[in-house]
Formats: structure tokens, C-alpha cells, sequence
């Protein structure tokens, strides 16, 4: 049910800045399937996407 919620969110989305308030809800569901290491590996590795589009403060690793 979480899944598909963070799925839904992802979907109605409007900004980056809406995306990225999603990490954590996101990694949670990650982590349940592919363990937590899995889940903040990808999730870092997605933080250059996220340059130009959000303040650099804002752009923190997990």
C-alpha cells in the first residue's frame, strides 16, 4: 500500500522540489525490498539530477 501511495505522489508531482521531498517515503520502499544500503545508494546517486533545480543546501546525501 505504501508503494503504491509513493507511486501516486511521484505521479502527481509538479516540481523537482516535490520529487525531492519524496526521498524519504521513497527510500523506505526501497529499503523494504533491497535492503537500506541498496536504498541510500540509489538515492545519492540521483542527487546530481536534482542540481540547477534545487538550492545546493538542499542537496545532501542520505
Amino acid at each position: 500500500m505504501r508503494t503504491q501511495r509513493v507511486i501516486y505522489k511521484i505521479n502527481i508531482a509538479l516540481t523537482p522540489a516535490d520529487l525531492w521531498l519524496l526521498r524519504s517515503d521513497l527510500h523506505l520502499c526501497i529499503a523494504k525490498v533491497h535492503g537500506q544500503a541498496e536504498a541510500t545508494a540509489r538515492l545519492n546517486s540521483v542527487i546530481g539530477v536534482f542540481e540547477g533545480w534545487l538550492p545546493a543546501r538542499l542537496l545532501t546525501p542520505v
